[in-house]
């Protein structure tokens, strides 16, 4: 009996000293939208959640609001992450709404936003992202527009309308401008008919909303454009698409290793990636174009749904079936590349296979891969073989403090050099009683036989265990 007590304590021990105390507050899709759009969202819905997700959250998560629409109505972000006066932080930015119509891309940027809310003291890497990285989300870059494309969806209308609201000389009700085609950067006069549903504007950045992501988006990204992302989300077709959208021969430097960026977000999604927009069309005033080509900053064009799943607005059996998990996973896997997107995106991705805790240890399996985690997979050219696996104690690998330490052992797998198996014991002796985020990230090889460029991190969390705590003084009377 008393061995049967000892082993109920001993129990309860690890269970009280493991758990992580945070209850997910979710909130059901509340949508007045009909069907087949009933799972999104209604503008006053949108606010009405961002709101709570504040009052929520209230040290992950704040609105701000930095401009106005043209009919005077705020644009706002959300952004997520602890609040820290410094400009060496990732950050990763998803604009959604600029089309009005874009129902499927503001859902999932709000979704988004509830995972990683709702994750935080749960999962590891939601942890990591609000701790130590910056998310900014301006969900719907279009209010004006958007209020006329839900009333076309309640008269049980196709919602068409994609502009905003600033008529300019359009003498019938069509006026408008397209914001996706007004941001500054290689801006051009195509259209002239202020009617046109793709009115680029009578100049560049000529409305307050692109004013206002412009300003913005300079604001937050000057000082810190190589660990950056942006991400425009929007209707049209399951792709990712690199700059340059204005023209297929522009020089871009850069443009394999967006590419290779493109092809690590595409992975298991439905989405393909693109250099450039597909079928050889161009588009002129993009934001994805100003964020890469004006600000410096790595940026990427998600479009969202096929045409026959809506054509240009997604119905919600495609969005709930394949676009929500897949888009989901896609920005996670964003945010996490964000601290270097045109480095990351082409080194080894970790996997966890298994992490055994007991009382003493934490020990963890995994597998570092440089071919599998793309779409489509790579060409023998652009993987090598694993060089090795390491991983940062509490500090992220980007910061000046942290220390890069070698995994206890690792082998390449036989046959495919370009994975690698490891193992790693923390020893809770060696550690500091408490929670410990782990960075892990593995290297590929140079042509040298060097280390080359590392990859994604991944990380975990362990509980390190006071090995000195009298524990059984006091579980009894717990027990009792």
């Amino acid at each position: 009996m008393k061995l049967f007590l000892r082993s109920v304590q001993l129990l309860l021990i690890f269970v009280l000293i493991s758990f992580i105390g945070i209850t997910p507050a979710s909130s059901a899709i509340e949508s007045n939208l009909p069907s087949p759009y009933d799972c999104y969202r209604s503008y006053d819905n949108i606010n009405a959640r961002l709101e709570e997700l504040t009052d929520l959250y209230p040290d992950l998560a704040r609105l701000k609001t930095i401009g106005q629409s043209f009919e005077g109505r705020p644009i706002q972000v959300l952004q997520l992450g602890r609040e820290v006066e410094t400009n060496t932080r990732p950050r990763l930015v998803l604009v959604s709404g600029l089309q009005a119509n874009a129902l499927a891309p503001v859902e999932l940027n709000l979704l988004f936003a509830e995972h990683l809310l709702e994750s935080y003291g749960e999962v590891a890497n939601a942890n990591w992202l609000l701790d130590e990285t910056e998310i900014h989300l301006i969900l719907v870059a279009n209010p004006d527009g958007r209020l006329i494309a839900e009333e076309q969806a309640l008269n049980d209308e196709v919602p068409t309308w994609t502009k905003n609201r600033h008529v300019y000389e359009c003498s019938n009700e069509n006026g408008g401008v397209s914001l996706g085609l007004n941001f500054s950067y290689e801006w051009a006069a195509e259209i002239t008919d202020p009617c046109a549903p793709n009115y680029p504007g009578p100049f560049e950045a000529s409305e307050p909303e692109t004013l206002a992501i412009e300003a913005y988006l300079g604001q937050i990204l000057e000082q810190n454009t190589g660990m950056s992302l942006v991400i425009d989300l929007q209707n049209e077709g399951d792709w990712i698409i690199t700059p340059f959208l204005y023209s297929r021969t522009a020089d871009n430097q850069f443009e394999n290793e967006l590419y290779m960026l493109a092809k690590k977000l595409a992975y298991n999604s439905e989405a393909m990636p693109s250099q450039g927009m597909p079928n050889n069309r161009i588009l002129t005033g993009t934001l994805t174009d100003f964020a890469f080509g004006e600000l410096d900053a790595p940026s990427l064009r998600f479009n969202l749904g096929p045409a026959e799943a809506g054509d240009d607005v997604t119905h919600c059996w495609y969005f709930d079936d394949y676009l929500k998990a897949d888009g989901l996973d896609a920005l996670t896997r964003a945010a996490m590349l964000a601290a270097g997107p045109l480095n990351q995106a082409q080194g080894p991705e970790i996997t966890f296979i298994n992490i055994a805790n007991n009382f003493f240890t934490t020990h963890i399996t995994g597998q570092a891969d440089d071919v599998t985690f793309y779409k489509p997979w790579l060409n023998p050219g652009d993987y090598s073989a694993v060089h090795h696996v390491a991983f940062s104690l509490d500090s992220p690998p980007w910061q000046q403090d942290a220390t890069l330490t070698l995994v206890d052992w690792s082998q390449p797998v036989s046959g495919e050099p370009y994975k690698m198996d490891f193992e790693h014991t923390f020893n809770f002796g060696e550690l500091t009683p408490g929670k410990h985020m782990v960075y892990f990230q593995a290297w590929d090889t140079d042509p040298f036989g060097e280390p080359g460029q590392a990859g994604m991190i991944n990380a975990i969390e362990i509980n390190a265990i006071d090995l000195n705590m009298p524990f059984l003084t006091f579980v009894p009377l717990l027990i009792r």
